[in-house]
């Protein structure tokens, strides 16, 4: 075979080799992206809660909130969890409530919930680790706001994939009240005072 003289046979073999090496390279990618899938889940209505659990000084006080709305894009291969690409939650403030009416008052008063109508959580990235069967803990790194402030989070969740295909994610964050700008409220001139320190436990049920 002639060869031009402006591709030499050893320019024509090197142009071969890239071109076999970008297609098995394009193989693998079409490979991989089979067996990984993507799927965007939502949190089911009152299967999904998100409890806030303090302290005073007389006795332990809890709200909780079964409006949330909650978002999460997960990824499998092989049929089991691999990745988390994305997530995300948001609830309106004046959802979070107990059982006591004075309670609900001050707490959404010391939250603004006026000017500041939801308490939200979005996902930067995370990390998906097999622990057990159809077990997981996901690290999820975002920022958590509250009463219009910002923090970097990270929440550590046990997340189980369920016969039906949907998938349950819980987990504890813990937060001083005051990192967000929020006066712990009093009540009875004083006589009770809340402490700062708080716990957010999540309890949330996804489904595609």
């Amino acid at each position: 075979m002639k060869t031009s003289k402006y591709y030499p046979t050893t320019v024509l073999n090197h142009s071969k080799k890239i071109l076999v090496a970008a297609s098995f390279f394009a193989a693998s990618l079409t490979s991989l992206s089979a067996n990984a899938q993507k799927t965007s889940y939502q949190s089911i209505p009152q299967t999904s809660t998100v409890k806030v659990l303090g302290n005073s000084n007389i006795h332990k006080w809890n709200m909780s909130n079964e409006k949330l709305s909650s978002q999460a894009a997960f990824t499998f291969k092989d049929g089991k969890l691999n990745d988390l690409s994305g997530f995300s939650f948001t609830m309106q403030v004046k959802d979070l409530k107990s059982d006591e009416e004075l309670l609900n008052t001050r707490a959404h008063k010391a939250l603004n919930a006026e000017k500041y109508t939801t308490i939200s959580f979005k996902m930067t990235s995370a990390t998906v680790a097999p622990t057990q069967g159809n077990n997981y803990q996901i690290k999820a790194y975002g920022k958590l706001q509250i009463a219009g402030v910002t923090k970097d989070v990270m929440l550590l969740a046990n997340a189980v994939q369920n016969a039906d295909k949907t998938i349950s994610c819980t987990g504890t964050e813990k937060l001083k009240m005051s990192d967000y700008g929020v006066k712990p409220p009093s009540f009875m001139l004083g006589a009770l005072k809340v402490a700062d320190d708080v716990s957010i436990n999540f309890n949330l049920k996804f489904k595609d």
